[in-house]
């Protein structure tokens, strides 16, 4: 069961779940539905990623969270590996 801390905790919880279980270097869990944990976006950086097609990194982040998906109705999602994380920022900085 969920504990207590109503839906702030489900970003957490989401949040340090696919940090241990892909050993994401980063991990960003927004809100996009006022607070109510409904929907989500997620961005998972992390190179177990690497060599992987896009579905099968859905998957991988869908299999760890699927206590959570019970509740979040609705989830959007960047994965990426470590390289393309920093080329994407780097591309944003320029």
């Amino acid at each position: 069961p969920m504990s207590g801390e109503g839906e702030a905790g489900i970003a957490k919880s989401i949040q340090s779940k696919l940090t241990d279980a892909l050993k994401a270097s980063f991990v960003q869990v927004e809100d996009l539905s006022d607070g109510c944990g409904a929907k989500l976006d997620l961005i998972v950086v992390s190179d177990e990623f690497e060599g992987k097609g896009l579905l099968e990194r859905q998957q991988a982040v869908h299999e760890v969270i699927k206590e959570e998906m019970k509740v979040v109705h609705a989830i959007t999602m960047k994965t990426k590996t470590v390289k393309q994380w920093e080329a994407m920022k780097a591309k944003e900085q320029s």
